[in-house]
């Protein structure tokens, strides 16, 4: 199984981010869970994937090439794969996963779920479940608003279905990848 990671470059201002995203590598790394992630050392992206490589796990980067100056990518991977554009990396780490998790990031990480989001709602891509790690209510924000697209009519209720969110990481974990049949959701 694959699990594609949205995360973000930097490690945010609360030690846990950063300490969580590597406790989910290693667990990652302990169930056989191939972690597919922007490809980065930086921040909780460098956590969660070094916690995967510390534990023996595999580990699939996908990189854009020469957009950024203040991040190094993570060449030591299982698979390293760059792109040319952001807009390509997002759709290989889109496609790439049998499933998704959300750990607290920025503007990139909330382009990538909007993205994710918008796919699977004109099936562009097969409904799946997403894991979102609310520690510390980090998205309770988040939530609301796509709470308030579905009460609007602005969203349909069923891509919400897809959403398992927790603040334990372990919890988020099982939940998302211990469940009973298949990692897609039926419409």
């Amino acid at each position: 199984m694959k699990i594609t990671v949205f995360c973000g470059s930097r490690p945010g201002n609360r030690p846990n981010f950063k300490e969580v995203a590597y406790k989910i590598g290693t667990e990652l790394a302990q169930r056989d869970v191939e972690l597919v992630y922007g490809g980065s050392t930086s921040g909780t992206m460098g956590a969660i994937s070094q916690g995967v490589l510390d534990h023996g796990g595999k580990v699939t980067g996908i990189y854009p090439e020469g957009l950024f100056e203040d991040e190094l990518p993570r060449k030591n991977t299982t698979s390293f794969i760059t792109t040319k554009t952001m807009a390509k990396r997002k759709k290989l780490l889109i496609t790439k996963g049998d499933a998704y998790l959300v750990l607290p990031g920025g503007l990139g990480t909330l382009e990538e779920v909007s993205q994710l989001l918008s796919d699977m709602a004109i099936g562009l891509v097969p409904l799946k479940k997403v894991g979102i790690l609310n520690i510390n209510g980090y998205y309770d924000h988040l939530l609301s608003l796509l709470d308030n697209f579905v009460d609007a009519a602005f969203m349909d209720s069923l891509y919400q279905k897809q959403l398992v969110v927790a603040d334990d990481y372990q919890e988020l974990l099982t939940t998302v990848l211990d469940s009973p049949g298949s990692n897609e959701i039926s419409a």
